[in-house]
């Protein structure tokens, strides 16, 4: 007590804005341990030695080439502005059903349902196999961290997978090093847009062991296995994001969808409080509210024809980017898949000392990026929590790509100007009596960009 009204004290001072008994509340970790040695000062050193640096910040003049930016068109905005005005706002309201119709016909599924979030689709999506807590569920070491928490979240246990070699998503291989007596159910997730290059054999092993398959393509909206096949068209169920940085977006938002129709009702009951549609307070089961609201779908409805020609776009900068950064020695560009449109466009170094020089290097030129994700099972959250030990585990393949991996501004707003611009700076690095290339935008160029979208045409 005598610590929080110091800090309640000394943010009075300072000016820092205080809330009841919270000093400086949000989402990041920082309001709630100031220092940033005390975060990670007693973790286990293998977790310390790899965990990923301080991110580099740019210039005086901020950042010229933002990583991702979202990208949308006058119709949006005027789709909100006529669910406003008729009162259709909320997750009863019409646009959620129109954007379901939407992702019915560009997957060639019966059922998809809008969610409040990527995350809460796959918490709705583990509630529909029926896991419990003697279940394991295979998992990507190589992924964001809300698909180790949505699995705990239902009481199963993730099971974290390595890289196959040469790409940032498990094989079938991996999967059946990792599998047990206990698992019941895989999750891919075709990590920043790279199609899993097995996913067809993985889809073929859970058939063949009774396995739940859940396609995650939160960064894969859009994406096509070498099949040809969009990817989320092979699962059990598949779960997608519709956040801010994704191609087509609700600002947050996501949806599950499944193959099979006999998954509508549950799926709809799970994703709104277990509400029963035959006795409307009458529920079974304990579920969450994961439901979008009216103008989220309002605002992403219109952009689900557009994804596909989004899709072409990322197929076009992953091409100007393999151009731009041919040649040059240590570095090497993403695994290529047959239909090559990643979501981000990432690049490897040799060694993590490399990587970060060569982020604070664009940074210094305005270039935001962003590493690879860090491997789930080396999180702290395992040292804090149930899972104490696990991060002795090694996943070589996983942890190689998560201390040297970082991806490039990858955006709809993005002509080959700018990438061969931004691949001058990395050649820069690398070859420094290299001459750079003058940038061709200036800072807020996007936001201008995007004005001219949203401006109304004079009839």
């Amino acid at each position: 007590m005598a610590d929080s009204k110091k800090r309640n004290a000394a943010a009075m001072e300072s000016g820092t804005e205080t809330v009841g008994k919270m000093w400086s509340p949000s989402l990041y970790i920082g309001s709630i341990v100031s220092n940033a040695e005390d975060r990670v000062s007693i973790l286990p050193p293998r977790i310390k030695q790899s965990m990923p640096s301080p991110e580099p910040k740019p210039g005086k003049d901020g950042w010229l080439y933002r990583v991702l930016e979202p990208y949308y068109s006058l119709e949006c905005v005027n789709n909100v502005m006529q669910a406003m005005l008729e009162g259709q706002i909320s997750s009863g309201a019409s646009w959620p059903r129109k954007l379901a119709e939407e992702i019915c016909s560009l997957y060639k599924v019966p059922v998809a349902l809008p969610t409040s979030s990527g995350a809460s689709a796959l918490h709705v999506a583990l509630l529909a196999c029926n896991l419990g807590p003697q279940d394991h569920v295979l998992v990507p070491a190589l992924t964001m961290v809300a698909v180790a928490n949505m699995v705990k979240m239902v009481g199963a246990k993730p099971i974290y997978c390595d890289s196959a070699p040469g790409s940032v998503n498990p094989a079938k291989a991996q999967l059946l090093q990792k599998a047990t007596p206990r698992t019941k159910a895989v999750i891919v997730c075709h990590t920043y847009g790279i199609a899993c290059k097995e996913i067809k054999a993985i889809s073929e092993l859970c058939k063949e062991k009774g396995w739940w398959l859940i396609e995650d393509i939160c960064e894969a909206m859009g994406s096509r296995a070498d099949s040809g096949e969009l990817v989320g068209s092979f699962g059990d169920f598949s779960v997608s994001s519709l956040y801010a940085n994704k191609p087509i977006t609700a600002g947050d938002g996501g949806w599950v969808h499944a193959k099979d129709r006999k998954h509508h009702d549950r799926l709809k009951s799970l994703i709104n409080h277990g509400f029963d549609p035959a006795y409307h307070f009458l529920h079974f089961e304990t579920a969450p509210n994961a439901k979008m609201n009216g103008l989220g779908a309002a605002f992403v409805c219109a952009q689900v024809k557009t994804l596909p020609s989004l899709m072409e776009h990322r197929g076009q900068l992953a091409s100007w980017y393999r151009e731009g950064l041919a040649g040059i020695a240590g570095l090497e560009c993403i695994e290529q898949r047959k239909h090559d449109a990643p979501w981000v466009f990432g690049v490897e170094t040799t060694d993590r000392a490399t990587r970060d020089k060569l982020r604070d290097h664009l940074a210094s030129f305005g270039i935001e990026t962003r590493n690879y994700f860090y491997c789930l099972h080396m999180e702290p959250v395992n040292f804090y929590g149930d899972d104490v030990g696990v991060y002795d585990v090694v996943l070589s393949q996983a942890e190689r790509l998560a201390q040297v991996g970082f991806y490039l501004p990858t955006h709809s707003f993005l002509q080959k100007e700018d990438v061969l611009y931004i691949c001058s700076l990395l050649r820069s690095f690398y070859e420094p009596g290299k001459v750079k290339m003058e940038a061709p935008r200036v800072r807020g160029w996007a936001d201008a960009e995007r004005s001219k979208i949203l401006k109304p045409t004079s009839s």
